[in-house]
């Protein structure tokens, strides 16, 4: 999807993929411009955390043990590190939206409410959920008198004209593309629905709670290791600010609550509720401070870092090992999906650059992309890439022979639908081991050219 600048891509707001179209032209498509992107942007997570409560906190602890603790959330160490991607554009949001709100209440200023309206115009365009977070900071200032006031100074327009420039033009796509953007997501949160009205909502309402404390319980834990009865103790002591990040905290998950009610959804997900778990260390720490619980602990945040490291690299090493020691015993990631070495011996028998790639599925069709850059790469369900697909030009068709090695109709159909005649074509089939399996196991994919590799039609 990288290969266009497009308004909307389907179920997902389009900034993740603005971004990564950005990095990927400028240092090309490869493992290296996803990782940079996305690990840059866990990383100004953190930064803006930071950088939040360092406006209401003068302690470097404080701040360091806000940071610590984005880490330990399972969004942030796990779950991103295995598979996310516009739901870390959306950690990154929240953080700046974060930094952008409380700067404004304690000090206003245009550029801070500017900048707040800027962090709700990429949160929106980064994922729809993220609403709920201006909506809960909102509602959770309005009891106390003196950051209610901020809501009625006239820089708020900045923040409404900012917001509004930047959401505009997807907003105008939205409206024309609902169904796109909106079906699979909501399918997917109403994940096998009984039919009854009660069960499918209380088990939607369980899967949240469930989603919460599991999203959650690290990072009680690390802060517990650290400071003992402090996470306790400071339940009774508090802020303008603790109040305010609390209820703000409080209301996104009941506002999720009664989204999912209405909408009768049966599963909400983790990665679902990452954006307002990001409020949660934040909380954590201003309540321990506010009960002089860094005093009494002054190596509190030496002691936090040790699980947190603990949790960050030992996924990561849990992920090698599995692509390493999984095949010894026959079973594999998906990491481990053999699509990259296939393209590449398919590849290498065209003496001449390729036009273009048409693949079935997003696994090969990023295979394609990056062994192949200077080719466009088309696939079933994306109708724009269909623009690099000419009869005249050479071409390759790849697929996963899952199910033989007949084309699968979806992608014999858009073949035809732009011209190839799919009758003519040869196919060939590869069987490629899978990496580490010392060449036990193999995957059967197939492949046809529209033309002959070499250049002779």
């Amino acid at each position: 999807m990288s290969q266009f600048l497009l308004l909307g891509y389907g179920r997902q707001p389009p900034f993740y993929n603005w971004l990564q179209y950005g990095v990927i032209h400028l240092i090309g498509p490869s493992v290296l411009a996803l990782t940079l992107l996305k690990n840059s942007l866990l990383f100004l997570s953190c930064v803006f955390i930071g950088l939040a409560v360092r406006q209401v906190s003068d302690r470097k602890d404080v701040v360091a043990a806000a940071m610590l603790g984005v880490l330990a959330l399972p969004a942030v160490s796990v779950l991103s590190q295995r598979d996310l991607s516009h739901a870390v554009a959306l950690l990154f949001c929240v953080s700046l939206f974060l930094y952008g709100f409380i700067g404004a209440l304690k000090q206003p200023t245009l550029w801070r409410y500017a900048l707040t309206g800027f962090a709700i115009g990429i949160g929106v365009i980064s994922k729809y959920n993220f609403v709920v977070v201006p909506i809960a900071a909102i509602l959770a200032i309005l009891p106390d008198p003196d950051l209610r006031r901020r809501l009625f100074d006239r820089r708020l327009i900045a923040t409404i004209l900012v917001a509004g420039l930047i959401c505009m033009p997807h907003a105008l796509w939205f409206l024309n593309n609902i169904d796109a953007a909106t079906t699979d997501t909501i399918d997917e949160m109403r994940d096998g629905p009984s039919g009854n009205f009660i069960a499918d909502r209380l088990e939607g309402l369980i899967s949240l709670v469930t989603s919460a404390v599991e999203g959650a319980l690290p990072l009680i834990i690390f802060m517990a290791i650290a400071f003992g009865r402090e996470i306790w103790a400071g339940r009774r002591a508090g802020t303008v600010w603790t109040r305010a990040i609390g209820r703000m905290f409080l209301l996104c998950l009941l506002i999720v609550g009664l989204i999912s009610f209405v909408m009768g959804a049966t599963k909400i997900s983790q990665k679902w509720l990452s954006p307002f778990l990001l409020l949660l260390p934040v909380y954590l720490c201003l309540k321990i401070e506010a009960a002089g619980g860094f005093d009494r602990h002054p190596h509190a945040v030496a002691v936090l870092a040790v699980p947190t490291s603990i949790l960050m690299f030992g996924f990561l090493l849990y992920l090698t090992a599995g692509n390493l020691l999984g095949p010894l015993h026959g079973k594999y990631q998906k990491d481990s999906f053999p699509s990259v070495p296939f393209v590449r011996q398919v590849l290498a028998e065209a003496d001449t650059p390729l036009d273009f790639i048409v693949a079935d599925g997003m696994t090969l069709a990023a295979a394609a992309r990056v062994n192949a850059p200077q080719a466009g790469v088309a696939q079933p369900g994306f109708a724009r890439s269909r623009t690099f697909i000419s009869p005249q030009n050479r071409g390759l068709v790849i697929w996963n022979s899952a199910n033989g090695p007949d084309l699968p109709p979806a992608l014999g159909e858009f073949l035809r639908s732009n011209g190839i005649d799919t009758a003519a074509l040869i196919t060939k089939t590869m069987a490629v081991a899978y990496p580490f399996s010392g060449g036990r196991d193999t995957e059967q994919f197939n492949y046809a050219w529209t033309a002959d590799p070499s250049g002779q039609n």
